[in-house]
């Protein structure tokens, strides 16, 4: 690969969170705890080795299709909300019409296995500016070798200001899905139902990074 040709640096750049310093050590971290095709598992994590990431870091446990809620939840998360983020929802994080594929794109990257960057907007009113970020979802197993934790991040240009921030995804969004090419326990009788859906030839989100 040429690393010096325009074309191929501007798609590399394009690619959500990659430019994020944060966002980029955190998945460092997570790949350097990958070995012999397997996952990182929850308790490989060590809060030291990414205290630089803990502010903006979380640990989803997923307790249905399509919803997972925070059992580890950084500063910068109860910032944004203005609430502990524990025990919440992942769908908190999302104005009420962006949850459904906030929802999607959650369970594609539990059932892929797959690493899932979206670009976010928090919309603008008079008093306060429009917020963006991004947000970073990293598969975990657990200890019976099922895909029940994520690891994530969501990073922010700037502070949300002194009332709740909820956020939407761009119509355009360039959404990063990689799917990782292992496949748990906890994936294989999904993957057998969703590919037996009507709809599952018609797939509601442009995936437009998709390396796996």
């Amino acid at each position: 690969m040429d690393m010096n040709d325009p074309t191929k640096e501007r798609r590399f750049a394009q690619i959500p969170g990659q430019d994020d310093p944060v966002l980029q050590s955190l998945e460092q971290y997570w790949q350097t705890l990958r070995h012999a095709r397997q996952l990182p598992a929850r308790t490989d994590l060590s809060p030291g080795k990414i205290d630089h990431a803990l502010p903006h870091a979380f640990i989803l446990q997923r307790v249905a299709p399509g919803i997972g809620r925070f059992r580890v939840a950084g500063q910068s998360l109860h910032n944004l909300l203005k609430m502990d983020a524990r025990g919440m929802p992942f769908g908190t994080l999302f104005l009420p019409e962006a949850r459904a594929q906030a929802q999607q794109l959650l369970e594609l990257a539990f059932c892929g296995p797959a690493i899932v960057a979206v670009p976010l907007v928090s919309p603008g009113t008079l008093l306060r500016p429009a917020l963006t970020g991004t947000i970073l979802l990293l598969p975990l197993r657990d200890k019976e070798d099922k895909t029940t934790r994520m690891l994530g991040a969501l990073v922010t240009d700037q502070d949300g200001g002194p009332r709740p921030r909820r956020f939407a995804i761009p119509q355009d969004a360039r959404i990063r899905h990689e799917t990782i090419g292992v496949q748990l326990a906890s994936t294989r009788s999904t993957a057998r139902a969703q590919a037996k859906r009507p709809d599952a030839a018609r797939p509601a989100l442009r995936l437009v990074v998709n390396n796996g």
